[in-house]
């Protein structure tokens, strides 16, 4: 199967403006519960975060002039791994096999006057777990890295390397542990399969852009 690298829409280069993001200033104990999703906790039987508005750094009359079905964070957001998605991209994904542990957390999006349903998107909060380090192949001068099992020995492994050498360790070629639709790449891209892509396509959901990864994906 292929794989694709997902990123969203961050400037309209047609128009050459920039997209708003979701900012979650008004929600009660809002930035209590971001600082905690920030750090990759998982919370459950959080309430509706209600609401959140765009904002970009342009005026604020332009603030609304694009809505899409993805969106950054602006403000009081959970910085780190999540996007704010709508409902229609969230339903889709539930079709999807998503890469272990990630979690929607329903909000309220004020747009034009009316509120909209719309999802943080935590995004799979231990991607290395997720890889087949065996079946992988990864490189240090050239030579393959071999004989390492899981997640902790990589993790101690390229940060042993780093610290003494400042040497990077490259990869070919990247095999997840299943046949995961939605997964992150060892370099924080989002990877997903040919199915997931057309279904987006298909969909027309706005504000995604697709091109190639710099290594092979495989399950």
């Amino acid at each position: 199967m292929k794989f694709h690298k997902l990123d969203r829409l961050i400037i309209d280069k047609i128009l050459k403006k920039g997209v708003s993001n979701a900012n979650g200033q008004y929600v009660p104990n809002g930035k209590m519960y971001f600082d905690k999703i920030g750090k990759r906790e998982i919370l459950l039987n959080t309430p509706i975060f209600d609401y959140f508005h765009l904002q970009s750094y342009g005026p604020e009359n332009e603030w609304e002039w694009k809505l899409q079905d993805v969106h950054g964070g602006i403000g009081v957001y959970p910085r780190g791994g999540y996007w704010y998605i709508s409902n229609d991209f969230k339903l889709l994904l539930e079709n999807f096999k998503i890469a272990p542990s990630y979690h929607f957390y329903e909000t309220r999006l004020l747009y034009q006057d009316k509120k909209l349903v719309y999802w943080i998107f935590q995004f799979p909060t231990n991607s290395l777990d997720n890889y087949n380090y065996k079946k992988s192949e990864y490189f240090l001068d050239g030579e393959r890295v071999t004989g390492l099992k899981n997640a902790d020995e990589y993790d101690t492994y390229d940060y042993d390397i780093w610290k003494k050498t400042k040497k990077k360790i490259v990869w070919k070629k990247l095999v997840l542990q299943d046949n995961y639709d939605f997964s992150i790449g060892i370099d924080g891209s989002k990877i997903v399969s040919e199915n997931l892509k057309n279904a987006i396509e298909k969909m027309q959901l706005k504000g995604f852009i697709f091109s190639g990864l710099d290594y092979e994906v495989d399950f």
